[in-house]
């Protein structure tokens, strides 16, 4: 059988530049060590808590987003136990991750080999990641929670040492700072001058907030380059970008936004196709407050309406 590497690459993951942010600890396959990071949480020296095991199964390396309150061990732990049951009394069913979503999606839509899993099994690492959130829940009743995720590594004949490493690493930084994010939005007018505003679709975790259409900077990309693609994305036309006419950056609970929003003309809207909204709407000036937009957009429409379009 391939052996556990998963505290090989904690260890390669908390080196270097990270060594002065993290502390890394090897849990024992047991019940003792599925209750050890609780006890770290409950010190209250910890910001957040990545958890790692291997599953030999797996050909990516899967971001566990939920814990079952269930065990069911098809062979015996490290001390010998072959529980079938429940992992607390009076507890839920199953426990999400505390880690940002939104996050969670943006990442694994960067990196091919970072998949989403429902499914932590029914072992020791279930276990382990069950107790963890729910002692942080328990321990931050109404509070904002500190970050705690799973995640389960594949063989490295699968994904190579090194790329797991890294994959890891990028993890780990998200959760030690808040990421910032180059973000462009586009103006968007119609013969008559009114702004087009796009609605975020269900399941999205801002579903029903209004925006500009647009979305992040790719590395190297130029905010014009970056603009004129996404609408081709998200809309199926082709605009030119022309001038920045306004700019703002904005603290979300998870991350700085930093929006850029550029002129993009006039377009027919008999053109537009949502390929990624579930409605858009045409909007005059003193209309512009008539929907929900997203915090980061808000002070951009406040000071349009105020001061007019630019």
């Amino acid at each position: 059988m391939t052996s556990n590497h998963s505290w090989d690459v904690a260890k390669a993951s908390a080196a270097g530049s990270m060594a002065n942010f993290l502390t890394t600890k090897i849990l024992s396959v047991d019940e003792a060590g599925s209750l050890q990071p609780s006890k770290e949480i409950l010190s209250g020296s910890f910001t957040g808590a990545l958890l790692l095991g291997v599953a030999y199964e797996r050909s990516d390396v899967c971001i566990e987003i939920r814990a079952e309150n269930k065990l069911d061990m098809k062979k015996e732990d490290n001390s010998g136990r072959k529980i079938h049951g429940i992992v607390e009394d009076e507890a839920q069913n199953h426990l999400e991750t505390t880690y940002s979503r939104h996050l969670l999606d943006e990442l694994v839509e960067e990196h091919d080999d970072l998949k989403i899993s429902h499914d932590c099994g029914n072992f020791v690492c279930n276990e382990t990641y069950f107790r963890t959130l729910s002692t942080e829940i328990k321990n931050r009743e109404g509070g904002e929670k500190i970050p705690i995720l799973f995640v389960h590594l594949p063989p490295i004949e699968r994904i190579s040492f090194d790329r797991q490493v890294i994959l890891v690493r990028t993890l780990l930084k998200s959760m030690i700072s808040i990421p910032k994010m180059d973000v462009v939005g586009a103006l968007i007018r119609d013969e008559l001058g009114r702004v087009l505003a796009c609605r975020r679709p269900p399941k999205d975790q801002w579903s029903g907030y209004w925006e500009f259409p647009g979305g992040k900077i790719a590395e190297g990309e130029s905010e014009r380059a970056a603009v004129e693609r996404e609408i081709l994305e998200e809309l199926s036309i082709s605009v030119s970008a022309m001038d920045e006419v306004a700019r703002i950056s904005h603290r979300y609970e998870d991350r700085i936004v930093d929006l850029r929003i550029i002129d993009c003309g006039v377009v027919d809207p008999n053109s537009i196709i949502l390929m990624e909204h579930d409605m858009s709407r045409w909007l005059e000036k003193d209309e512009l407050d008539d929907v929900n937009w997203l915090p980061a957009d808000l002070p951009i429409i406040t000071e349009w309406m105020n001061e007019g379009i630019p």
